[in-house]
C-alpha cells in the first residue's frame, strides 16, 4: 500500500500515476520471495520513505483500501472503468477495447477458448468452512 501510495504521489502527471514503478515492484515481489530491499532498489523506491509510510501512514491507507475493496465479494473480481465485467477473456477484452480501442490487442484475432470462464461453485456454509 505504501509503495503504491508513494509512487502514485510522485507521478501525478502521468496517465496512469505510479504504475510504471509499482507494477514492476509487484512483479519483483512475487518473483523474488518478497525481497523488499531488492524490489525497492530495482524500481527506484526509497526504502526509508516506505518505512516512514509504514510507521505513520499505514493505518490511514489500510482504512482507505478497506473502503475501496468493500464491494469485492469474490475472486477474481474484474472491473474496467468502475463497471463489473465477467471473467471471460472475451468480456474483459471487449470492455478494455471499448474503453481504449487503439490498443494493439483490440485489432487482433480472438484466441481459441476465449470464452472460457472459471466455474462458480456454491459452497454451503458449515462449521468447517466458515471464516471468522
Amino acid at each position: 500500500m505504501c509503495v503504491i501510495d508513494l509512487t502514485t504521489k510522485a507521478d501525478k502527471g502521468s496517465k496512469f500515476p505510479g504504475q510504471s514503478k509499482y507494477v514492476p515492484w509487484l512483479v519483483c515481489m512475487d518473483s523474488s520471495g518478497d525481497d523488499l530491499s531488492k524490489c525497492n532498489e530495482q524500481v527506484g523506491v526509497s526504502s526509508s520513505d516506505v518505512n516512514e509510510c509504514l510507521k505513520n501512514d499505514a493505518p490511514g491507507l489500510l482504512n482507505q483500501y478497506i473502503t475501496v475493496d468493500k464491494p469485492i465479494h469474490s475472486t477474481p473480481t474484474v472491473k474496467i472503468n468502475g463497471k463489473a465485467v465477467k471473467t471471460s477473456y472475451t468480456a474483459i477484452r471487449d470492455a478494455i477495447c471499448s474503453a481504449e480501442p487503439s490498443l494493439k490487442g483490440c485489432s487482433s484475432a480472438m484466441p481459441n477458448g476465449a470464452d472460457w470462464e472459471p466455474a462458480k461453485e456454491h459452497v454451503p456454509p458449515s462449521s468447517e468452512n466458515v471464516m471468522v
